[in-house]
């Protein structure tokens, strides 16, 4: 251990006098601040190094290295899965609506004295909640015939029944 602690000291002591007579030679100036940068740095390593491999003794940087990158790696691709997967959970959604939305207008226009339809549907969008997709209101823009416009007039809606879709119907409730 002395004669280790021995040669560092020689080490340190040869490179500074050789530091020290490299700056005397060179005039001052912008090459001066950059070689007196570049041994600064030199002399930090040379300091460093046997301190460093005191510390590792048998286990090697390597392995702490690929232990860090494979951490952060993780991390990322848990990131980046959740966020794949809300997107997905969105782009679902939003087929699954589009889906109901044209279903309905199909069969409102199969309807007779119905010229023309548009339809919303609003649905519960929470995929964490039980009632993920359940269909909480519809709204539709009609455009009716123009004889039944003109013989009928305004037509007052029908109170409907509240539709259960998998589920035994417990209470009749109606909306108007």
């Amino acid at each position: 251990m002395i004669e280790f602690l021995k040669e560092w000291c020689m080490n340190i002591a040869t490179l500074v006098v050789f530091i020290v007579l490299l700056e005397m030679l060179l005039p001052s100036g912008k090459m001066k601040k950059m070689i007196n940068l570049v041994s600064g740095l030199i002399l930090v390593i040379a300091l460093i190094n046997p301190v460093l491999g005191f510390l590792q003794r048998g286990t090697e940087l390597e392995v702490y290295h690929l232990s860090s990158s494979n951490f952060i790696d993780k991390k990322e691709i848990m990131a980046n899965s959740q966020v794949l997967k809300e997107e997905q959970t969105r782009q679902i959604t939003d087929l699954y609506r589009n889906k109901v939305i044209s279903q309905v207008e199909n069969l409102v226009r199969g309807v007779k004295g119905v010229l023309d339809v548009k339809a919303d549907v609003i649905i519960n969008d929470d995929y964490s909640d039980e009632k993920f997709g359940e269909i909480k209101r519809i709204y539709l823009e009609l455009k009716l015939g123009e004889e039944e416009e003109k013989t009928k007039g305004i037509k007052k809606i029908k109170s409907i029944d509240k539709v259960v879709v998998g589920k035994e119907k417990n209470k009749k409730e109606k909306r108007v």
